[in-house]
């Protein structure tokens, strides 16, 4: 009986550890920002509301499953709301206002050979214009294995992943726009 009550109890908790529990919000963990949080001097970016698919090779059911071309934007509106930038998505900019064109290069989805891992990577890009200037521009690419139990988790979860890094490293950028910068995992950049 011992060993009954024993093996169940760990099974819960295999299954608990597989699947993660909701627990409360890490630190650093995106948030919602209400309009009211962002200051009323802070910079102000136009957005659409999804990124392009620019990738010629970009498999069509990531573009019809995944949703990455809008998180990709939601995510960067969050982060950019923490460095005090208002993004607005969908909005309708003046001839001198602020806008980040966003497009996705590239979107891969493969299982990679060995113990449950994935090889899921994003290649985004991004022009920012002052009016009809084009002012900076970035090429950032990540890259993730889906974590240690990387077999369980779906594609989409995985470049969901991808998506929210990329926004994050995207409104850290914009804190102060470079032309020609490379962000996050570089080495996927060509």
């Amino acid at each position: 009986m011992f060993r009954s009550v024993k093996s169940i109890f760990m099974g819960i908790i295999l299954i608990a550890f597989m699947f993660g529990c909701q627990g409360p919000p890490r630190p650093g963990a995106p948030r919602t920002v209400s309009a009211s949080e962002v200051s009323k001097d802070a910079k102000t970016i136009y957005v659409s509301s999804k990124a392009v698919y620019e990738g010629k090779q970009i498999a069509s059911n990531i573009k019809a499953e995944c949703q990455i071309d809008s998180q990709i934007m939601n995510f960067i509106k969050v982060y950019a709301s923490k460095n005090n930038m208002n993004v607005i998505i969908d909005g309708k900019p003046k001839a001198t206002d602020s806008v980040l064109k966003i497009s996705i290069l590239d979107a891969v989805s493969a299982r990679a050979m060995g113990f449950g891992g994935h090889n899921k990577y994003i290649v985004i890009s991004g022009k920012l214009y002052d009016g009809n200037k084009l002012t900076s521009s970035f090429k950032a690419a990540r890259r993730s294995g889906g974590g240690y139990f990387g077999g369980y988790r779906s594609s989409c979860s995985v470049l969901g992943s991808c998506a929210k890094t990329l926004g994050r490293d995207t409104a850290d950028w914009l804190i102060t726009p470079t032309k020609n910068a490379k962000l996050g995992d570089d080495y996927l950049i060509q």
